[in-house]
């Protein structure tokens, strides 16, 4: 059993509770106890105790989308416009994903100093299983299945089957194998379908790229456009249509637990839907650079670096409250702050199905600590985004991994 303590902590529950000279006790792996750190040092006498003047503790952050695999790329994707991008990405991902373990093991490591410990990885290729597996990061491990050639059924299925095969024996409170259909305009029903069936049998998450740019909008409801062109000049198919509508490929993932990435286009009743089958992930950063739009932003995350400037969570903050005072200058930005913090604490964590997210008992002893001191009471959330740089701490199921 141990005991640790700072300055300030934020627990990120319902009520918004902050406690002056916190401390939290935790013992195998799980909270049992917060409150007052000399309170508690006096209540569990036997503990092992440390106290950290001028930081301040929090819930252990959740990143709930990120491509590691393409943690290389720095100058060879073009942005300002989603089909100049998806045809840069088409021309140039081959270099980009040749020789990037120290690129993604670095991508890692920025998770763990910005104070991450539960990763969302969308894997194309399986790239970064073997580091993650290492990383003692808490890792939900979406294998993503592309592939818009109904003829090539067969090979893909095969593909994905032993793919998961290789993941499921790993599963353990740390590592979770889940599926990721990367997005309606890039895979066949039948090969989506049987993605489907897998989730369904194995009880796994799905998240999906959906209505992530007017392209897409235009694709799925229209039949043309920009992904006209996309399939005939890369894949020399001349009379090319859409394999879903947006009300069938909602209705495929309707018994299963759905993480919807991106969401821009989507209208309300579109996001009402969404709102009873899963969850809606934004990243703001990759919506402005690909689409001009920063999104809805209950749950947030870095996305990769193929769309993102880096992988840091405090930057993807920093940058969504600053853009959304610009949006609106009589914004209440203790209260957006607020709503930031939860974006990748407790909402992510309930989205997830994690036991994490919240400084509570009962709950995963995932906690990160910042040399931050937060004096003034009123303005807790803003300072915090606005002031930390790195975590000085990091325990995942109460063991340092940073």
């Amino acid at each position: 059993m141990k005991l640790i303590g700072a300055s300030t902590l934020i627990t990120c529950n319902e009520k918004w509770e902050i406690l002056r000279d916190g401390g939290i006790v935790f013992d195998s792996g799980v909270i049992k106890d917060v409150g007052n750190f000399d309170e508690l040092a006096q209540k569990y006498y036997n503990c092992d105790f440390v106290f950290y003047k001028n930081h301040t503790i929090l819930p252990a952050f959740i990143n709930s989308h990120i491509h590691f695999e393409f943690s290389k790329n720095e100058t060879s994707f073009r942005y300002g416009n989603f089909g100049i991008w998806l045809d840069s990405v088409m021309e140039n991902r081959g270099e980009v994903l040749k020789d990037n373990y120290s690129s993604i093991q670095q991508a890692i490591l920025t998770q763990k100093k910005s104070g991450v410990g539960s990763v969302c990885a969308i894997s194309s290729y399986d790239l970064d299983l073997d580091l993650l597996l290492d990383s003692k990061l808490r890792v939900i491990y979406f294998h993503e299945v592309l592939g818009a050639m109904e003829e090539d059924f067969t090979k893909q299925a095969l593909q994905i089957s032993n793919r998961l095969e290789k993941t499921l024996p790993l599963k353990s409170p740390t590592f979770i194998p889940s599926l990721a259909l990367h997005s309606p305009y890039s895979v066949n029903k039948q090969i989506a379908q049987y993605v489907v069936d897998l989730a369904m049998k194995y009880n796994l998450l799905i998240s999906t790229h959906f209505l992530e740019s007017k392209e897409e909008l235009e694709w799925l409801t229209n039949k043309s456009g920009y992904f006209k062109s996309f399939y005939s000049n890369n894949f020399n198919i001349h009379d090319s249509k859409p394999h879903f509508d947006i009300d069938s490929f909602l209705f495929m993932l309707k018994d299963l637990k759905t993480l919807f990435v991106h969401c821009l286009y989507a209208d309300e009743n579109v996001c009402d839907i969404i709102s009873k089958q899963g969850a809606i992930i934004s990243c703001p950063r990759s919506n402005i650079l690909l689409n001009g739009k920063m999104g809805i932003n209950n749950i947030i995350a870095t996305d990769g670096k193929s769309s993102n400037i880096d992988v840091n969570i405090l930057e993807e903050l920093r940058y969504t409250l600053l853009n959304t005072i610009l949006l609106d200058s009589n914004i209440d930005i203790e209260k957006i702050s607020k709503k930031l913090l939860y974006s990748i604490t407790s909402n992510p964590a309930n989205a997830l199905n994690l036991n994490n997210g919240v400084l509570s008992n009962g709950k995963f002893a995932d906690i990160a600590l910042f040399e931050v001191d937060l004096n003034c009471m009123d303005n807790v959330a803003s300072s915090f985004i606005l002031n930390a740089k790195q975590a000085s701490r990091l325990l995942i199921a109460g063991n340092d991994i940073l």
